[in-house]
């Protein structure tokens, strides 16, 4: 009898370790990547020769409906993305903290913007998946 009863109490609590894990996961927002699509190419200024830049970038959302907001919006991420990279210097980009300091610039620039667009704050970060300074 004892065994019986001390064997339903573990699997009452494994039961339950199952349901708090599985509640966890649920209340955890699901992040999901945006492409803004085709690589951007751009001029660089601050170089007496011409210089362009190549830039792919990815935004980071929360949940579905911020990826959805985000897609409606590609366009308007994309200029005022190319707007701001546009005024950066070549010698800036081909420094890796400088580099950082424009993403993160980027990123909020682009929370704002979509904010007004949207009123949501659907963009957690703005990822550059890939840059070529030539």
């Amino acid at each position: 009898m004892q065994k019986l009863i001390l064997s339903a109490m573990i699997m009452l609590m494994v039961f339950a370790q199952a349901k708090a894990a599985e509640e966890e996961a649920e209340a955890r927002p699901s992040s999901a990547y945006v492409s803004l699509g085709d690589p951007m190419v751009l001029n660089l200024s601050g170089s007496r020769r011409l210089t362009f830049l190549q830039l792919s970038a990815d935004v980071l959302v929360s949940d579905s409906d911020a990826e959805e907001t985000i897609k409606t919006h590609v366009p308007a991420i994309r200029h005022s993305l190319i707007m701001l990279l546009s005024e950066q210097k070549a010698g800036d980009i081909k420094s890796p903290t400088r580099r950082e300091e424009i993403r993160l610039q980027a990123t909020s620039q682009v929370q704002a913007l979509i904010a007004d667009l949207s009123g949501s704050e659907a963009v957690s970060e703005i990822l550059f998946s890939s840059i070529l300074v030539q």
